[in-house]
């Protein structure tokens, strides 16, 4: 453990939740950076209840050349959890939250962190962004790895038009007052949107600052595995809605989930499409669109 009011010359704190996923690539990267002896490093696993993981991690720990800790829950509690959990017990202000399955793109991936540390005047968010340069895509991951290159690999000058939306925390630097004072929701559960949620609730209430530091997301998901999630993210996007009407009202997602309502058997044949490995990517990634419209139109009030 290392305690919030512990002497430390850290400049910021490297929090990294993990369920079920290996971060010791992360953490033996992390510790080859040249700005790493000047960073706390804290991996959260929230209840993997998987010992040989936690011997990779405790492994990986071992060569991070500054101050670090490893709280392994009792049972998984989620994401938001997770975060605030790592927020509540950071040494230091500035948090870079990261997650376990992403890997920076640069040598200079904390020199840059700590360069906007330095330039800000107070507490905000400042998002790095999302890539795939260090992954390339297999058999069964293909439609993960389209839908992220379509949707998630947005570069800092794109983010800017929409600061809250694209504010996603699988790289961000903040600092704890934000955290604090604008907590991730822990009534997101399961996977999808509570990124969306948070960020957009942090607009407005302090600064959000995109730059391109990127970090590549090494954990795309085998497609059955990616069109479950989709197909019961449905309640989260319903939350992030009713929070965020005027928001929502912009995303495509929202009109394409009322147009899809009622529509008889569109779900499962539009999943079908979209898991179907022979077919064009462009046709599997627009059968996918429609499969989560489908899903989440149970859950859409119509348009008022």
């Amino acid at each position: 453990m290392i305690p919030q009011d512990a002497p430390t010359d850290a400049k910021l704190a490297i929090c990294i939740p993990s369920y079920r996923d290996d971060a010791s690539a992360l953490i033996r990267r992390l510790a080859t950076l040249p700005e790493a002896s000047n960073c706390a490093l804290m991996l959260y696993d929230d209840g993997s209840a998987d010992p040989q993981l936690v011997q990779r991690h405790t492994d990986a720990l071992e060569v991070y050349p500054g101050p670090s800790l490893m709280h392994v829950a009792v049972r998984n509690q989620g994401r938001s959890f997770a975060r605030n959990w790592l927020v509540t017990h950071a040494p230091v202000s500035w948090l870079l939250m990261i997650d376990a399955d992403m890997l920076p793109d640069q040598p200079d991936f904390l020199k840059r962190y700590l360069a906007a540390i330095a330039d800000s005047a107070g507490p905000a968010l400042i998002a790095g962004g999302f890539s795939l340069q260090q992954v390339k895509p297999e058999h069964n991951n293909q439609l993960h790895y389209a839908q992220a290159q379509a949707s998630d690999c947005v570069d800092a000058s794109t983010r800017r038009t929409d600061p809250g939306r694209y504010a996603f925390s699988s790289n961000i630097l903040v600092h704890r007052d934000v955290l604090t004072a604008v907590p991730f929701d822990e009534g997101f559960t399961g996977w999808g949107w509570e990124d969306v949620d948070w960020g957009l609730r942090v607009d407005g209430a302090y600064p959000i600052k995109h730059i391109d530091n990127t970090a590549t997301h090494l954990g795309l998901e085998p497609d059955t595995k990616l069109l479950g999630k989709f197909g019961t993210s449905g309640p989260n996007f319903a939350r992030l809605v009713s929070r965020h009407p005027e928001a929502a009202e912009r995303m495509p997602l929202l009109k394409a989930a009322r147009k899809a309502k009622g529509v008889p058997l569109l779900a499962p044949a539009s999943r079908s499409i979209a898991a179907a490995a022979f077919l064009p990517i462009r046709l599997r990634l627009l059968a996918l669109k429609v499969y989560r419209a489908a899903c989440y139109a149970p859950y859409i009030e119509p348009a008022r």
